[in-house]
């Protein structure tokens, strides 16, 4: 049985916009055509001639999201610190300091992103790249990197 190919694309008459329901783009608030579907709260994404991206929908949200972003990349930067930090002072230092040597590198234990006790006292920091393992005894500080 032989079959028809089916066209995808069939040229449909041109409909004239309307804006009589008065919706508008929650962001830049241009309207937004009757015809256009009835959740439709944003512009269509366009591009303009330089290639430009007009995208109104993410730029609200990323709006509306930037006084969380601010926080966690204060938080991500200080750690990114801390760990360059560690770098340069395994590079002079080697991979055991002493407690002076991480104060001198301004290398605070207790910002670590996590830490663990162990009964016999001994303190382990997890950094971004790096684990410190802290004994109270001896005062040396044993640094691994993570793989």
């Amino acid at each position: 049985m032989h079959k028809e190919p089916i066209e995808d694309f069939q040229e449909v008459e041109k409909i004239e916009q309307t804006f009589f329901e008065g919706r508008e783009c929650e962001y830049c608030i241009d309207p937004i055509a009757d015809q256009e579907h009835a959740t439709r709260k944003f512009c269509k994404k366009t591009k303009d001639v330089l290639g430009n991206v007009k995208d109104c929908k993410t730029d609200y949200h990323r709006q509306k999201e930037a006084p969380d972003k601010l926080v966690q990349n204060e938080l991500i930067n200080f750690q990114k610190g801390i760990s360059n930090r560690i770098k340069d002072m395994i590079e002079r230092k080697g991979l055991e300091v002493s407690t002076l040597d991480l104060e001198a590198y301004d290398i605070p234990l207790i910002n670590s992103i996590e830490f663990q006790i162990k009964p016999n006292g001994e303190l382990i920091s997890t950094f971004l790249e790096h684990t410190i393992y802290t004994y109270p005894i001896s005062g040396i500080h044993k640094i691994k990197p993570h793989e």
